[in-house]
């Protein structure tokens, strides 16, 4: 208090000097430095990021990428004058974004707006670019009408041209831009297979569409068959890595056997995404016959024959088209307990874990392994007899509540890697939640091991709000109540103050 009336009796007009100019001239003073600092600030902007993560600046990976451009990048944004309303303030946004990747090229990257809808040339560029408007409906005078704007990314790179299309989807932009801005740079894509399905062209139908996208911005993503009907009997070693799925469905055959485990011996790298249990859509259980468990086990990693279940689930809708029954499913598992390993966590909160089997690691001399993932601490296991129905799930006992491995890694002496996901939903069309990062999780692990991390952790532009973390009910009790008392109690400590304040004056 003392210090405030200190400043409050201090005469600023004789500490300046300013007396003798008159009040006239320190007004206009006053309004030259106004404008002054301004402009000063305006030709040197300054920028705080305080969100956690850092989610609305440039992740290291695409600082890195820029910052090794060996050529001008030219980025052409074309925005019609015309957009709806609810688009202005994206445009900015944009706007705003673009100029981060150019801030940071130091002159490399060259961003121009452009007006199709004003500028014939603009048009043209944009027609031979393969740009197309974008079809948006807006409540005019009481009216719906129907316009086409547009509002979409070109990018050329010497004689390469990429173009985003429709550049509405802020979150996504940097994975999407900096993705393009990598695969125009490299000289040759890292080729990744896929083991064990088939392409679907069909995308109603495609249960890896999401998945089949975002690798094929950064890789060339091939869907192989190795197994004895094919001509081919081994995995080419042009391929970086080979992910494996289950489906429930398909048994390996030992061609696709020893296919796999002579591309692990001589350095190859697999990520595996199969069940210990096979569960049904009707939701019974029956033995997992594709036959991997013996490759598995002999580098390293047992995969158990169980499920696991958690206090920590998902919320899944069992109803039908007359009603809706929601329920938090033990069996699908939500996690964000992660090794320290942080080149396959950049930016990943959280996993989801659709039935998923657990994991026991064996201590072999010639094998590096690490668990990646655990369940939470309230987590059981059911082996044999299998209850998946929601409501006659048994309650487990207080003995076996412990943490459960469900993802590991390992590296052999001939520098071969795997990693396990023991549930064959995991980047599943249907199965991916947006609470969850699955898709990011495993982008990350194949970037590391096939492209050494060249795009990985470029996380989406978004505040991310956490829940508190499981709590005992103790810990509840405590929370509720600091919550009911804690702010009356400051206002009432406040006012006491004050009133003491006024006393003592």
């Amino acid at each position: 208090m003392k210090v405030f009336h200190f400043f409050k009796n201090i005469n600023w007009l004789k500490v300046f000097q300013l007396e003798r100019l008159g009040e006239p001239l320190i007004y206009l003073l006053s309004v030259v430095v106004f404008v002054g600092a301004n402009l000063v600030f305006s030709l040197v902007p300054l920028k705080f990021d305080f969100s956690y993560g850092k989610a609305y600046s440039l992740s290291s990976s695409t600082k890195k990428i820029i910052k090794n451009l060996d050529d001008v990048l030219n980025i052409k944004f074309f925005v019609s004058s015309d957009l709806p309303t609810r688009l202005l303030p994206l445009k900015t946004e944009v706007l705003d974004f673009l100029n981060e990747y150019k801030k940071e090229s130091r002159g490399k990257i060259v961003i121009k707006v452009l007006d199709p809808k004003k500028d014939n040339e603009s048009l043209k560029q944009a027609q031979e670019s393969g740009l197309s408007p974008l079809q948006f409906s807006q409540l005019e005078q009481n009216k719906y009408q129907l316009t086409t704007v547009y509002f979409g990314l070109v990018l050329s790179y010497g004689t390469k041209k990429e173009l985003i299309p429709q550049a509405t989807d802020l979150e996504s932009l940097e994975y999407n831009l900096t993705s393009l801005i990598y695969k125009m740079t490299k000289k040759e894509l890292e080729k990744v297979a896929v083991l064990g399905k088939k392409e679907e062209f069909d995308q109603q139908n495609d249960d890896l569409l999401s998945f089949k996208k975002v690798l094929r911005q950064q890789f060339i993503l091939d869907f192989i068959d190795v197994s004895s009907s094919s001509a081919i009997k081994e995995i080419d070693k042009s391929y970086k890595i080979v992910i494996v799925f289950d489906d429930n469905k398909k048994e390996y055959d030992e061609q696709e056997i020893t296919a796999l485990k002579n591309y692990l011996k001589q350095g190859g790298k697999v990520v595996f995404l199969v069940d210990g249990v096979w569960v049904l859509d009707n939701l019974q259980t029956t033995e997992a016959k594709h036959n991997l468990f013996s490759l598995i086990s002999d580098f390293g990693i047992e995969l158990k024959k169980d499920l696991v279940l958690s206090t920590s689930a998902e919320l899944v809708n069992f109803g039908n088209q007359l009603f809706q029954f929601i329920v938090p499913y033990p069996f699908w598992v939500k996690t964000n307990i992660f090794s320290k390993n942080q080149t396959f966590f950049s930016n990943i909160n959280a996993l989801l874990y659709p039935w998923v089997s657990s994991i026991e690691l064996k201590n072999q001399k010639a094998i590096k392994s690490e668990a990646l993932v655990y369940s939470t601490k309230k987590s059981w296991i059911q082996k044999d007899n299998f209850v998946l129905d929601p409501q006659n799930i048994p309650n487990p006992q207080a003995s076996d509540l412990k943490e459960r491995i469900v993802t590991a890694y390992v590296k052999t002496k001939n520098n071969g890697e795997m990693v396990l996901i023991p549930s064959s939903r995991f980047v599943l069309e249907k199965y991916l939640s947006r609470m969850a990062d699955n898709l990011e999780f495993v982008l990350n692990i194949v970037n590391n091991l096939a492209a050494k991390g060249a795009l990985s952790g470029i996380r989406q532009r978004a505040v991310i709000f956490y829940p508190l973390p499981s709590l005992e009910e103790n810990q509840k009790d405590l929370f509720r109540f600091l919550n009911i008392f804690l702010l009356p109690s400051f206002f009432a400590i406040f006012g006491f103050f004050r009133l003491w304040q006024r006393g003592k004056d």
